[in-house]
């Protein structure tokens, strides 16, 4: 696990770098409604790629390191690839609707460049996933390298060329071209692994064959399917009511505090694609002891984590304000940051007991801690809004992921890491 752990903590690295850097350069080029644009679009592709990791991602990573037959692994890498093909369709469909209803006529550029960066995103991080369940993490760290650079580059002539207009409004200026750039490094770097990876021997019995997969895991992924919705409305549920009450300002200062914790959350994501099958491997030998030790050490690694974080972001913040946010976002948004370091501690303990938790195969029980959750992060986003408070949009989030965590250490003392208990 160690040499995995590595190359995957090294691949995120290189991920984590990339995004860090495109949403500071955003974030201090770009006007807040541009940037409040760029960070909705971003949103709505992490809330397609949890629907993916619910439906597609989770059920492989599970299922396929337990199959032992050749045939079997087969099978389901094509019919979850054949549901992946289908649910990008449909991302590309509904984000094409809802950017042009909201955008207007005029920004047809803008919501195109965005849907296709929405979809391009989308089937890359299925091809990420596969790579890391198949063991081939140098593969992956090859081609996320080659897409950081590639990005890297095209971005760096978009800036030297004063970005131009890809819409008639100058609203927006800077997003529409990163969201092309950004799709297109993506696509572009994972077909040839795509293309090289999609063994069909028959067409014709494809949907049959992944109708059939989908059924075998239908119980599963509808209970991690409702604790993924109800966990986006939870994280990011006052992302998309602060763009419709507040507009895409408030959206863009809610976000600045909360880029500079963006390494965090990918590296956590990284230890969460590598210690899923792993956390699955102990289940199935019966290693109770091995799993509770490997879930503890993570959870207390996250803490010490995130502490020393925000320790180092209190220790910079008179340098790093200005240098990163050039006096746009105003005094309220050091406590927006701090707040925000309150919630990605709570978060990302959270989220650690819950990969465990979802080794175990607790999918519905799961559901309930995010549904608890995201009730009362909702009631108090109705509040912040009722009361036209929008610097109060953050303490909702500490509050539900709080409540989620709860009951996610209820349902790990309540179980035994046993096949028994996980079926």
């Amino acid at each position: 696990m160690s040499r995995h752990l590595t190359l995957s903590i090294a691949d995120q690295g290189i991920v984590s770098a990339f995004n860090f850097a495109l949403n500071l350069y955003l974030v201090r080029v770009a006007a807040p409604d541009d940037f409040g644009l760029f960070a909705i679009v971003n949103a709505a592709s992490l809330f397609a790629a949890m629907v993916q990791n619910a439906i597609v991602n989770t059920p492989l990573s599970v299922h396929l390191p337990a199959a032992h037959d050749p045939g079997e692994k087969s099978l389901l890498l094509r019919a979850f690839s054949a549901v992946n093909l289908a649910l990008a369709a449909c991302v590309l469909l509904a984000g094409a609707a809802i950017l042009s209803w909201r955008l207007g006529a005029a920004a047809l550029p803008v919501a195109g460049c965005a849907c296709f960066y929405l979809c391009s995103q989308f089937v890359r991080e299925f091809h990420r996933a596969q790579l890391a369940v198949e063991g081939r993490l140098a593969a992956l760290l090859v081609s996320d390298a080659a897409c950081a650079v590639l990005a890297a580059a095209a971005l760096a002539a978009l800036h030297r060329l004063d970005w131009p207009l890809l819409a008639a409004d100058p609203q927006w200026r800077i997003a529409p071209s990163a969201f092309l750039v950004v799709g297109l490094a993506g696509t572009l770097t994972a077909a040839p692994w795509i293309a090289a990876s999609f063994k069909v021997p028959s067409y014709r019995r494809l949907p049959g064959e992944a109708a059939r997969v989908l059924k075998g895991q239908l119980h599963e992924i509808r209970w991690s399917l409702l604790g993924v919705i109800t966990t986006e409305i939870q994280n990011r549920g006052y992302l998309y009511i602060a763009a419709a009450v507040f507009g895409p300002a408030t959206v863009a200062l809610l976000q600045a505090g909360r880029i500079l914790y963006g390494p965090l959350n990918l590296l956590s994501a990284a230890w969460a694609r590598v210690a899923r099958p792993q956390f699955a491997a102990l289940i199935a030998r019966d290693d109770a002891p091995g799993f509770r030790r490997a879930l503890a050490r993570a959870f207390r690694a996250f803490a010490v984590f995130n502490l020393l974080f925000v320790g180092a972001l209190w220790l910079a913040w008179p340098v790093l304000s200005p240098l990163v946010f050039a006096g746009k976002y105003g005094a309220d948004l050091a406590i927006i940051v701090a707040l925000w370091g309150a919630a990605n501690l709570v978060s990302q303990a959270r989220a650690c007991l819950g990969i465990g938790a979802q080794a175990l195969r607790r999918f519905r029980a799961l559901s309930m801690a995010t549904i608890a959750g995201a009730a009362v992060s909702l009631a108090l986003v109705g509040v912040a809004c009722a009361l036209s408070r929008p610097g109060w949009l953050v303490a909702p989030v500490i509050a539900g992921e709080c409540v989620a965590m709860l009951f996610v250490l209820r349902i790990l003392r309540g179980d035994a890491p046993r096949p028994a208990f996980a079926a």
